[in-house]
C-alpha cells in the first residue's frame, strides 16, 4: 500500500512539473529564437569576462558594474548602425520613386552594367546573324523592379514593431543570462537531471563553441564587412551600409564568404571601363578573403574537431528556413554543438 501511494506521489510530481514546465515554455515561445541567440551570446562572451575578473580580481559588486558596461557598450554597438539603417530607409522612403531611384548612384552602376551587358551580347548574337532581344532593357527593368523594391522596403518597415520587441527581449536576457550564469549553472547541477561531471562537459562544450562561432562568424565578419564597404566607398561605390549589411551575411556562410562581394564590384568597374576602380576592388578582395585563412587558423587551432564546408553550408541554409536571418549564428551553433556533444554523450550511454 505504501508502496502504491510513494508511485503515486511519484507519477503526480512528474505530470505537474512537465505541465508546469510546457506553460512555462509556451509562454515564451513567441521569444524564443531572441532568448535563443542571447543564450549564445552569452555562453559565447562568458569566457572572456570570466579571464577579465581573474586579471583585474573583481569582487562580486564591481563584476556587476564591468557586465553592466559590458552590456552598455554592445547595446550601443549593435543600436547605433541599426538605427542609422532604419533612418537611412525612412528617408529613402519619403522621396522614393522611380525618378529617384534613377538618380541613385548604386542603381546607375547596375543600370549601365545591365546595359555594357546587354549590348556585348547583342553584337554576338548578330555576329551569328540573330536577331533576337534576350534582355530587356533600361525602361523595362525600371518599371519591373521599382515597385519590389519598395514592397520590400515597406514590409521591413511593417515588421520593425517585431524587430524592436525581439531586441528588448535579446537584451534582457542577454543581461540576465550573462549577470546570472553561476547560478544557472548551480540550479542545473543541484537538479540532477544529469551527474555533475556530464553538465560541466556539456557547459564546457557549449561554451566553446560558442565563444568560436562568436568569434568566427560576428567579429571577423564585421572586419570582412566594414574592409569590403570602406573598400567600396573608396573605389566608386558609395552605398556603404547596403554594402556592409550583404558583406555581413555573405561572411557568415561557408563556401561563400565576404570576398566575393568586392569581386562583383571589381567585376563590375571593369565592365564600365573603370580599371582602376576594378584593380582596387580586387586587391580589397584578396585581403579580405585572407582573413579567413589566416585569422580563424590562428584562432581555431585548438579546436578538436570541424565540419566539412559543405555540410556546414546545407546547416545554414536548412537553419535559415527554420530560423529566418538568425539561422545564420543558431545553424552553425547547433551544427558545433552537436559534433562536439553527441560522441562524448554516447559513449557514456553505452557504457551505462
Amino acid at each position: 500500500m505504501i508502496i502504491k501511494i510513494e508511485k503515486f506521489h511519484f507519477i503526480l510530481r512528474l505530470a505537474l512539473v512537465l505541465a508546469l514546465s510546457g506553460l512555462f515554455l509556451l509562454i515564451f515561445t513567441p521569444f524564443i529564437v531572441p532568448i535563443l541567440l542571447a543564450a549564445f551570446v552569452a555562453f559565447g562572451s562568458e569566457p572572456f569576462i570570466q579571464k577579465i575578473n581573474f586579471q583585474q580580481h573583481f569582487n562580486s559588486k564591481r563584476r556587476n558594474f564591468f557586465i553592466l558596461g559590458l552590456f552598455i557598450t554592445l547595446l550601443l554597438v549593435i543600436l547605433v548602425p541599426l538605427t542609422v539603417f532604419i533612418l537611412r530607409i525612412l528617408k529613402g522612403l519619403r522621396s522614393l520613386s522611380a525618378e529617384s531611384m534613377q538618380n541613385s548612384q548604386f542603381f546607375q552602376s547596375l543600370v549601365n552594367l545591365w546595359e555594357k551587358g546587354q549590348t556585348l551580347l547583342t553584337r554576338g548574337i548578330d555576329s551569328i546573324g540573330l536577331e533576337i532581344e534576350i534582355l530587356p532593357g533600361k525602361d523595362e527593368m525600371i518599371a519591373k523592379y521599382t515597385p519590389v523594391i519598395l514592397d520590400k522596403a515597406t514590409l521591413f518597415l511593417g515588421s520593425l514593431p517585431d524587430l524592436i520587441m525581439a531586441l528588448i527581449v535579446f537584451f534582457c536576457m542577454l543581461f540576465l543570462f550573462i549577470l546570472n550564469a553561476a547560478m544557472l549553472k548551480k540550479f542545473f547541477i543541484e537538479s540532477s537531471l544529469l551527474p555533475e561531471y556530464e553538465i560541466n562537459l556539456i557547459a564546457k562544450k557549449l561554451q566553446a563553441s560558442c565563444s568560436m562561432i562568436l568569434i568566427s562568424t560576428v567579429m571577423i565578419g564585421t572586419l570582412q564587412a566594414f574592409l569590403v564597404a570602406l573598400g567600396s566607398s573608396i573605389f566608386g561605390y558609395h552605398e556603404f551600409f547596403l554594402i556592409f549589411s550583404v558583406t555581413f551575411f555573405l561572411s557568415f556562410i561557408p563556401v561563400v564568404g565576404a570576398a566575393p562581394v568586392a569581386v562583383l564590384l571589381a567585376l563590375i568597374s571593369f565592365l564600365l571601363g573603370n580599371s582602376g576602380d576594378g584593380v582596387g576592388l580586387i586587391v580589397v578582395a584578396g585581403i579580405t578573403g585572407s582573413i579567413d585563412n589566416i585569422l580563424k587558423p590562428l584562432i581555431f587551432s585548438h579546436a578538436e574537431k570541424s565540419l566539412h564546408p559543405l555540410v556546414s553550408l546545407l546547416g545554414i541554409i536548412g537553419s535559415i528556413i527554420v530560423f529566418g536571418l538568425p539561422g545564420l549564428l543558431l545553424g552553425p551553433l547547433l551544427l558545433q554543438v552537436t559534433i562536439q556533444l553527441v560522441p562524448a554523450l554516447s559513449r557514456r550511454i553505452v557504457s551505462a
